[in-house]
C-alpha cells in the first residue's frame, strides 16, 4: 500500500527526532523518553502530493491473532468519518538511532516487510516492519468491505542515551514478531528504566482490506 502525505510527515519527524539524538547525545544526555505530539504533527507543512486514490490494490502478509494472511490494500479518500474502524500496527524492527542503520543481525526473525518503502521515499528504518492486525479482515467470496483499517506505527522508543537504547532493543528483540494486538499491546506496556520501549504513532490513515489467497499478487509488486 502506498500512504498519504500525513504519514509521510510522521515518519519525516520520527528520523528528524533521530537526528536531534545525534546532536544531542554529544552535548546534555538526558533520558526523557522520544515523543511526538498531535501538535507537532498538524504544524508540520508538508508539499508532498498525495498518492492517487482508485488504483489496483496492493498485496501484503500480515499477522492476526497468531496466525499469518495475506491482504489486499486498497486506499480511500482520506475522510475518516465515525463509522466503526480496525486498527492495522506497523510494528518498526528495532536499529542504531544514531546512524539509522538497520540491526538485522540481532533480529530474532525477518520482518514481513524487509524492506517495504511504502512512504516512496527510499531505504529508511521505518521501511523493516510486521503488518498486525487487530482482527480478521473480510474475505471477499465469504463477506465485504466493512471498517477502515486505521494504520498506527509502533517505533521504538529511543532517548539519547545509548546504553538505554541498547537496553530497548534488546528488550523488543526478545518480544518480536508481535502476531496479535494483545501482543503489540504489551509492547506499549513494557519499560526498560521507567521508561516505555516502544511508541504508538497515529498516521491518521484509512485503507480498505480483505483477506485474499496466499498466492495473490507478489511481494515485489506489494513494496
Amino acid at each position: 500500500m502506498r500512504y498519504s502525505k500525513t504519514l509521510t510527515v510522521t515518519l519525516a519527524i520520527s528520523l528528524l527526532f533521530v537526528a536531534a539524538i545525534i546532536a544531542s547525545c554529544s552535548t546534555s544526555p538526558t533520558s526523557s523518553p522520544a515523543s511526538l505530539s498531535n501538535a507537532d504533527l498538524s504544524s508540520t507543512p508538508t508539499s508532498l502530493p498525495r498518492p492517487a486514490i482508485g488504483g489496483p490494490p496492493g498485496y501484503e502478509d500480515a499477522y492476526v491473532n497468531g496466525n499469518t494472511v495475506r491482504i489486499n490494500a486498497i486506499e480511500v479518500k482520506q475522510n475518516p468519518t465515525g463509522k466503526a474502524q480496525a486498527d492495522l500496527y506497523e510494528v518498526i524492527y528495532p536499529f542504531d538511532p544514531a546512524t539509522g542503520t538497520e540491526l538485522s543481525g540481532s533480529w530474532p526473525d525477518t520482518p514481513q516487510c524487509d524492506p517495504c518503502d511504502h512512504t516512496g521515499n527510499g531505504d529508511t528504518p521505518d521501511d523493516y516492519h510486521d503488518h498486525v492486525l487487530d482482527s480478521q479482515p473480510s474475505n471477499p467470496g465469504h463477506g465485504e468491505y466493512n471498517a477502515l483499517w486505521h494504520v498506527y506505527l509502533i517505533m521504538p522508543n529511543y532517548t539519547n542515551d545509548a546504553t538505554h537504547n541498547a537496553a530497548v532493543n534488546d528488550m523488543l528483540n526478545s518480544m518480536l514478531p508481535a502476531k496479535s494486538e494483545a501482543a503489540v499491546d504489551e509492547l506499549l506496556a513494557t519499560q526498560v528504566d521507567g521508561i516505555p520501549i516502544a511508541n504508538e504513532i497515529d498516521t491518521q490513515f484509512y485503507f480498505l482490506c480483505a483477506v485474499v489467497s496466499s498466492n495473490a499478487g507478489s511481494h515485489s509488486g506489494s513494496h
